[in-house]
């Protein structure tokens, strides 16, 4: 799951997930955040409510840092996963959805 740093959403979703988040890693140069769901948990997600957040399936590629890389330039661990590495599903969807909706106002799609 990639959550862009743009409006404020990734930052206020982890902010709303505090100590149920899983691993999350940090990608300055594509300005993302990047949550790890077991795979086809985000089936039947309304996509069109979420804009800009993207669902990535169990064959995309995904950089990966070492274990304990959380300083220096690149690709790094925000949230290191030494004690969970993935996130519940419907508590980042609850999330997801309180950060874009603060950030963006009522999707149009939802409010039908």
């Amino acid at each position: 799951m990639r959550v862009p740093f743009s409006m404020g959403i990734g930052k206020r979703t982890l902010e709303l997930l505090g100590d149920a988040t899983g691993a999350v890693i940090e990608n300055p140069f594509d300005r993302v955040l990047c949550w790890l769901i077991p795979p086809g948990s985000a089936a039947g997600w309304a996509m069109a409510e979420l804009p800009s957040i993207e669902v990535w399936g169990a064959t995309a590629y995904i950089e990966v840092p070492p274990a304990d890389f959380r300083g220096g330039p690149g690709v790094r661990w925000l949230v290191p996963p030494h004690d969970r590495h993935l996130t519940a599903p419907a508590a980042l969807l609850a999330a997801l959805q309180t950060a874009t909706r603060e950030a963006l106002g009522p999707r149009e799609e939802a409010q039908r």
